[in-house]
């Protein structure tokens, strides 16, 4: 397909279907990079659930940076993937005491920002150029690229995708590309021609699961003795293969709980 062709089908059809999320009617960067750590391995419905509240609770960069690591994850409950909220207050750290930056080189060297996340929010807040790739996105490239294809590799569609960036507003372009690939095409098996397919292992169950388990505790019950945290756990992890020490260890290398002395917190 020519890439005229394909821009033409993409904003077409947008025109009538473009979904109204409130991230999409602000330019504040600060904003644009919560939504964008909210999206990330997280559905927009529940994102749509917290945005609004996380920015009401921490409205500037500066209200974020002050917060408490307590308030911080008990405001972010319910989007799971809790190392991002850290990442979000350490990026918001370091910009407080200095301008946004606007390229995605830059944005990137950030705590827990890495390509896409950095050419999403380059683009969404600054009308960036540099085309990036989601599920969504790649999705939409398979089916009009690639069909009958297999093994497809990131490589191949960023080629076709830097080509086909709409520069006359590249913020809804991807907008559009977003949509389509959401609501048009909604055969996922798409994406198995892609190189990088996985699905997501369950939630229920995983390494994941129990790392909230103990969170939501602490969130509750502020602080806990270690021996109260492995009886918690013990029972917790029953037909499982992890150990509480695991669980503990991982939360405790990743800065999400704090051990001091004989207890535990956040």
């Amino acid at each position: 397909m020519e890439i005229k062709i394909f821009q033409q089908h993409i904003l077409t059809w947008y025109k009538k279907n473009r979904r109204d999320l409130p991230w999409r009617n602000t330019k504040d960067p600060y904003k644009i990079l919560v939504s964008e750590i909210m999206l990330h391995q997280t559905q927009v419905s529940r994102v749509l659930e917290k945005y609004e509240e996380f920015l009401k609770a921490f409205p500037t960069i500066e209200d974020l940076t002050n917060t408490s690591e307590q308030k911080l994850l008990s405001t972010w409950k319910g989007l799971g993937y809790w190392k991002r909220a850290l990442y979000l207050k350490e990026t918001a750290t370091i910009l407080s005491k200095k301008p946004f930056p606007r390229d995605a080189a830059t944005l990137q060297k950030l705590p827990g920002i890495g390509p896409y996340t950095a050419r999403a929010i380059a683009c969404f807040a600054f009308q960036n150029t540099d085309a990036f790739i989601d599920t969504n996105i790649r999705r939409v490239y398979l089916h009009f690229f690639f069909q009958g294809k297999e093994n497809v590799s990131d490589k191949e569609i960023e080629s076709i995708a830097q080509k086909a960036v709409y520069t006359d507003n590249p913020r809804e372009w991807h907008y559009a590309l977003f949509d389509y690939g959401a609501i048009k095409l909604k055969d996922k098996s798409i994406n198995r021609q892609s190189q990088h397919y996985h699905r997501q292992s369950k939630f229920e169950g995983s390494l994941r699961s129990f790392r909230t388990k103990v969170i939501q505790l602490l969130l509750s019950e502020t602080s806990v003795s270690n021996t109260a945290l492995q009886k918690f756990l013990t029972k917790e992890l029953k037909q499982t293969s992890y150990s509480p020490r695991e669980i503990i260890d991982s939360l405790v290398k990743d800065k999400l709980i704090k051990h001091k002395g004989k207890y535990y917190s956040l």
